[in-house]
């Protein structure tokens, strides 16, 4: 099983939300064949900027949450880099008003499905049910 994990997962795991605890269950579960990308070590970064703009996090926890994202990607899956070509595909699925992608999702998903990932590791519904149309098993959906 190739199972590509989004960046809802990872902020998730690595910081206090309210599915924590189920996305650490599964990551400490499910850690053979993960496809992880660089543009999901850029958003994990923007995430966590975002709860500390918020106030969830303070600049200590900001930065021992991306440190753990990112030594949790190099002990368990190799960094793919997005292609011209994902970003062509990503562009066509945003053109599609009705599947409600955002930019950085539709790139997620592009990734995953031209690196053959047959899951993909999501809290995101939106993204979860284009992967599905896509032809992926979802993992771990739970909002």
């Amino acid at each position: 099983m190739r199972t590509y994990v989004d960046t809802s997962v990872l902020v998730a795991a690595h910081t206090r939300e309210p599915h924590t605890a189920p996305a650490q269950a599964w990551l400490s579960e499910n850690t053979d064949e993960l496809i992880l990308t660089t543009w999901t070590l850029v958003e994990c970064d923007s995430a966590l900027a975002i709860k500390r703009r918020r106030g969830e996090l303070d600049e200590a926890a900001q930065i021992a949450a991306s440190i753990d994202i990112e030594a949790f990607a190099a002990r368990h899956a190799p960094l793919f880099i997005p292609t011209e070509a994902d970003y062509q595909r990503a562009r066509e699925f945003c053109r599609q008003a009705a599947s409600g992608l955002r930019a950085g999702d539709a790139l997620h998903l592009a990734v995953a499905l031209r690196l053959e990932a047959s899951h993909l590791a999501t809290l995101d519904q939106v993204l979860a049910a284009n992967a599905i149309q896509q032809g992926l098993a979802v993992a771990l959906i739970l909002r």
